[in-house]
């Protein structure tokens, strides 16, 4: 156990010293070796006591420090959970609102060709498509497993997408039944992810 020695502490031990040779000299009238002896048990006592309450308010000390530091931590670890939250929450938003508009835009191309628009603008066509495309899971893109998913969502628009591809390189028509499978199952994309945005909001959790 180490003992930090301070300048009271240093007073306490010339004035115990000065005790024990006041209890000495006071000796001469009566010299027996048990009343030294008694004498000098009393002042240790009382010496080791003062010490040892020394270090038990110093232990107190350094608990407290250590509990301030923990609780310190633990609001730098929730300040920094909820930044986090808060940016990802943001960005889902912003993926919503851009999803919104590219689904939008695509959609009124197909529709607007059937009614007998302008011809199709492919390169604009394409590149909506890619757009969309771009920010769906890829996983959505494979084979739905054996045990099932969470893409089934993702998996619908990547699909009504490889229908939209397959029309223009097959020289068919864009119509408004994939116009209105895009919005459907875009629709739902949606739903689910603003879901998850709230479950976030109130649990404070990714994911939650």
């Amino acid at each position: 156990m180490r003992i930090d020695v301070t300048k009271a502490d240093a007073g306490v031990a010339v004035g115990t010293v000065t005790a024990i040779v006041g209890v000495l000299t006071d000796l001469k009238f009566d010299s027996s070796v048990s009343t030294a002896l008694t004498a000098a048990g009393v002042i240790a006592t009382a010496l080791s006591s003062y010490f040892k309450s020394r270090s038990a308010a110093r232990s107190a000390r350094e608990s407290a420090r250590e509990v301030a530091d923990i609780a310190a931590t633990a609001s730098i670890d929730n300040t920094a959970k909820t930044v986090l939250v808060q940016t990802v929450t943001a960005e889902r938003a912003k993926w919503r609102a851009e999803m919104r508009d590219q689904t939008e835009r695509l959609a009124a191309i197909l529709r607007t060709h059937e009614r007998g628009g302008p011809e199709v603008d492919w390169v604009q066509f394409d590149r909506l498509r890619t757009r969309i495309r771009l920010r769906l899971n890829p996983t959505g893109r494979t084979p739905m497993p054996a045990e099932g998913d969470t893409h089934d969502a993702d998996r619908a628009v990547h699909q009504v997408l490889d229908a939209i591809a397959n029309a223009g390189k097959s020289g068919t028509s864009p119509n408004t039944a994939l116009a209105d499978d895009l919005e459907e199952h875009m629709a739902a994309l949606l739903k689910g992810e603003w879901d998850k945005s709230k479950c976030e909001a109130v649990s404070g959790k990714l994911g939650g």
